[in-house]
């Protein structure tokens, strides 16, 4: 985890959280529920990939997520869970650890996401890829 400064309390960064075989990598702010991103493993050896995504009406099929990290595309099939704190339905990717997208993550700078096809507008987000690949190494090593 990054090491927080005075004024870094409430600045989003990557961390990783838990431990004894179930890490998560963050990029949020720790210790809250704060978080716009999270990748974990998940029961089999499979890594789920969970943007801050959301749908506030069931599609009537799932959209894929789209990735781009620092330009390259990444299309993957999400799947929808509903909510009942969010009151929405929440995306997610579930990909191989081998997948290109983990190493993309580990390697980019900057990472941007939306459904493909867009449900709407003004739903692409972007987040900054530093300390990444620390947190992300902690969760696969756990994995």
């Amino acid at each position: 985890m990054l090491a927080a400064s005075a004024g870094q309390a409430d600045t989003p960064r990557w961390f990783s959280e838990g431990g004894s075989g179930d890490v998560h990598a963050k990029w949020g702010i720790p210790q809250t529920d704060a978080v716009g991103f999270e990748v974990m493993c998940e029961d089999g050896g499979s890594v789920v990939i969970r943007p801050a995504l959301y749908a506030m009406d069931a599609p009537d099929s799932a959209p894929d997520i789209r990735f781009e990290v620092d330009g390259e595309g990444f299309v993957r099939d999400a799947t929808l869970d509903f909510s009942e704190r969010d009151a929405a339905w929440h995306a997610k990717a579930v990909v191989s650890k081998e997948d290109a997208l983990i190493g993309a993550l580990r390697r980019g700078n900057r990472v941007s996401y939306d459904f493909e096809p867009p449900l709407r507008d003004g739903d692409r987000f972007s987040l900054d890829l530093t300390g990444s690949a620390k947190a992300i190494d902690a969760m696969l090593d756990a994995c």
